[in-house]
């Protein structure tokens, strides 16, 4: 089969690869979509969360096929499978965890402590084991959720993304009627202040410094969008929130929107981070968290949240399809897929089909 295998920085090639045959737990899929993460991106530019020694459960390194936010048809199953079959729609969860440490029973499989990698590895399909930019992919069926009938493989393909949010969203504590602003109007950000309005947010502030990604938050009927490089955000916030917000969301992973974030968030509320940060965060936790009662939470993945996903995505079609900007044939995977992402800020979600 064709599958787009990355060796390194800068180094993604397409070749024909074997694929096994599924294990007694696994379901073997055809790729349907694979969408296109910024993880994928910083990991073709950076090598970042590249395998270089054996994970600790897959025992894989370098070379690895690309891709975690897929779905697809199953085409294959195990011996020991007996809730799905052949010709099932499902999206993956692409998760690695060992199923039997303490936070794995506890259903915080998503921070298995069997699956840390020496090297900082990320735990995930596509980085430490074989993801979805492939033609098959065998997947324990525990991580392959069934898609609501007639449900587009093209929104299975969000399900991954989505769920990011989803349990962000959760970890906010968000209540109908408050007040939210959302740094950063990448697909994350994007996501979240979708999945904040319909958790019943009263106003959504948007802001990034990228009017092309503003433009695509006021087609998705975020009508307020902010561009700090041409408004006091601070001031216009404040014109309609004198007190500042009950929750913001940081979901673009730099020190000033994390600053941003906290000046705009009102005493004893929330601040949920979203983004991962490519460099230690400096705070005066006295002065600017502490003093002020701001709750500051973390999330990594998601658990245990694939079927409301799923059923969310599936009953508003049309608004989440409008994140897919541009669909293209695994050949392309680099080139007008990667690449793309990297310098055109009006792309949101760029989908991989290996049918192509």
């Amino acid at each position: 089969m064709k599958a787009a295998r990355i060796y390194g920085e800068k180094d993604v090639r397409l070749e024909d690869v074997d694929i096994a045959e599924p294990r007694k737990n696994q379901v073997q899929i055809k790729v349907k979509y694979c969408g296109i993460c910024g993880s994928d991106l910083h990991a073709y530019l950076e090598g970042w969360g590249l395998p270089t020694v054996a994970h600790p459960l897959t025992g894989k390194v370098v070379p690895m096929t690309l891709g975690h936010e897929f779905a697809g048809e199953v085409v294959k199953v195990g011996a020991d499978v007996d809730d799905l079959k052949v010709g099932d729609a499902v999206a993956v969860e692409p998760l690695i965890a060992c199923g039997k440490c303490e936070n794995c029973r506890k259903g915080f499989y998503n921070f298995c402590n069997n699956a840390v990698a020496k090297d900082g590895a990320g735990n995930f399909l596509g980085f430490s084991d074989d993801g979805g930019f492939a033609e098959y992919a065998n997947i324990d069926s525990f991580f392959a959720h069934k898609m609501p009938e007639g449900m587009p493989y093209e929104l299975g393909a969000l399900a991954e993304p989505t769920a990011v949010v989803f349990e962000a969203i959760k970890k906010s504590g968000l209540r109908a009627g408050e007040d939210v602003i959302v740094e950063g109007a990448g697909p994350i950000g994007l996501l979240t202040a979708i999945l904040a309005k319909l958790a019943g947010a009263n106003r959504v502030f948007v802001i990034d410094v990228s009017q092309d990604r503003l433009n695509k938050a006021k087609e998705l009927g975020l009508k307020r969008i902010l561009n700090p490089t041409k408004v006091d955000v601070l001031k216009e916030v404040r014109k309609e929130c004198p007190n500042g917000v009950d929750v913001s969301f940081e979901a673009a992973g730099v020190q000033a929107t994390f600053e941003n974030a906290l000046k705009l968030t009102k005493r004893t509320g929330a601040l949920q981070i979203v983004a991962l940060f490519g460099k230690p965060l400096k705070v005066d936790m006295t002065n600017d968290v502490i003093m002020q009662g701001i709750d500051i939470i973390t999330t990594l993945c998601y658990n245990n949240s694939y079927p409301e996903v799923l059923g969310m995505l599936n009953n508003h079609r049309e608004l989440f399809g409008k994140l897919v900007t541009k669909k293209i044939p695994l050949s392309q995977v680099v080139e007008q897929g990667i690449k793309t992402l990297a310098t055109e800020k009006n792309q949101v979600k760029i989908l991989v089909s290996p049918e192509g």
